[in-house]
């Protein structure tokens, strides 16, 4: 026997469903006499299974309904990852073509300054400040001798003066003056004795300079007529003449 456990209505054999649509039911056993010699041996049973109902076959109007959810769901998600890699783009690449723009114009300008001839330029005014007590006045000065020395040593002259010209960040100086440094090379190219002898009255000048010297180490090894002589730069700026860097040359 079985028994619904809503309705309690008994039932022969166990059906899916009760009257009262329930489908839960118990196993009932009928009582049985037994001598009293035998102990009443317990009962075991497996309740029956509940049988899950069957699936409903989706109509084509809920079928299309769920096509269109899913394609809604893939559209949201191809717009949030444009969305992202927009945003990263914007992020990594900022746009400064302007900026970048005037600064290729300004190393441009700079890198296409050339030094003239050494021999066209002519300043006899050496102060005597800087005549006397310098530490290197015993070795001879090479700006005194412009007009004897070889075409190589010409060349090695125009070569050195165009590297400090070219490293020179003479966009940065304010206002006008001239500065003058001095330094001689080794036989290896290794700037040495370097020093500013002439300062301007203009401190952007002379940090421009200063900064310029400290930052060449090394030129091209000299020629075998260079015999370490002082060699004197010139760097000077003019607001209607622009800047330049020549060579002194001193009797």
């Amino acid at each position: 026997m079985y028994r619904c456990t809503e309705c309690q209505a008994e039932f022969v054999d166990c059906p899916d469903f009760c009257d009262c649509g329930n489908d839960s039911f118990e196993e009932v056993y009928e009582q049985e006499s037994y001598e009293e010699d035998y102990e009443e041996e317990p009962v075991y049973y497996e309740p029956p299974k509940r049988r899950k109902p069957p699936k409903r076959q989706l109509t084509e109007e809920e079928l299309e309904e769920l096509a269109e959810e899913e394609q809604d769901k893939k559209k949201a998600l191809i717009t949030v990852g444009v969305s992202l890699i927009i945003t990263l783009i914007i992020l990594c690449c900022p746009p400064y073509p302007q900026k970048k723009t005037a600064q290729a114009k300004q190393t441009a300008t700079v890198k296409k300054v050339k030094l003239p001839d050494v021999s066209a330029y002519w300043d006899n005014t050496l102060p005597s400040a800087y005549r006397k007590g310098d530490p290197n006045s015993n070795i001879p000065l090479l700006n005194a001798s412009f007009g004897s020395i070889s075409t190589n040593m010409r060349a090695y002259l125009l070569e050195i003066g165009e590297e400090f010209s070219t490293q020179w960040a003479s966009n940065v100086v304010d206002g006008s003056g001239e500065a003058r440094i001095q330094f001689t090379i080794n036989r290896d190219g290794l700037v040495e004795n370097q020093k500013m002898i002439q300062k301007s009255r203009n401190e952007s000048l002379d940090n421009s300079v200063l900064l310029l010297l400290s930052k060449i180490k090394n030129l091209e090894v000299p020629p075998p007529d260079y015999k370490g002589e002082r060699i004197i730069l010139s760097f000077k700026v003019d607001g209607k003449k622009g800047s330049k860097v020549s060579y002194p040359t001193y009797k």
